[in-house]
């Protein structure tokens, strides 16, 4: 593997993201980014209270997040972040500048697909499942944004990407079924380029 492409692994709480991009980036051997771990301390505390985020509370965050990308690319290395991105606005500002192309704001106000946009750069990962798998996900985990009412917040805020701006895995199979697929895209990609 030699080609430099950041993954952004995406979906609600409790699809899987930092278990599933944990594995493939440590089979891979590529870089793992927790994106839950770069939220603001006032962002966690009010998840931690149950309260789901605002737009606002998010800019900061995925702007960050978004530097941590083009941190890895220039430093020669291809990487997995986490994170939900869960409307196309916060996955254009994911993707701002890491495109030779367009940038994710240039695409979404050119409406060029963002796959297309950014080409080789970057790629996002859509885990995906229903309402009543993610819950009973969740029911059986301790994480600290989890609760009844910020899944339904997160579901609200879905704006699910077109299927040529995301790769999609259907997170009702098996954990070691959806990295075998996460794994066979993410190479697929990387020997393309």
């Amino acid at each position: 593997m030699t080609a430099n492409t950041v993954f952004f692994i995406t979906g609600v709480s409790g699809t899987g993201k930092s278990t599933i991009g944990e594995r493939v980036a440590s089979e891979l051997g590529l870089v793992f980014e927790e994106g839950d771990s770069y939220h603001p301390a006032a962002s966690v505390e009010k998840m931690s209270a149950g309260i789901p985020l605002e737009d606002a509370d998010r800019w900061d965050w995925l702007t960050r997040l978004n530097k941590i990308a083009k941190d890895h690319l220039a430093n020669d290395q291809s990487a997995i972040i986490s994170c939900s991105a869960l409307k196309a606005s916060y996955r254009a500002i994911l993707c701002e500048g890491l495109s030779k192309e367009l940038t994710g704001r240039q695409a979404e106000e050119k409406k060029i697909p963002l796959a297309k946009s950014v080409q080789s750069n970057v790629r996002f990962i859509y885990l995906h499942g229903s309402s009543d798998t993610i819950g009973q996900r969740l029911k059986q985990r301790q994480h600290f944004f989890v609760g009844d009412d910020m899944l339904k917040s997160q579901f609200s805020t879905l704006e699910v990407p077109n299927k040529d701006e995301a790769f999609f895995v259907d997170v009702s199979q098996s954990v070691d079924e959806v990295v075998e697929i996460c794994k066979t895209f993410i190479s697929s990609v990387i020997d393309a380029t």
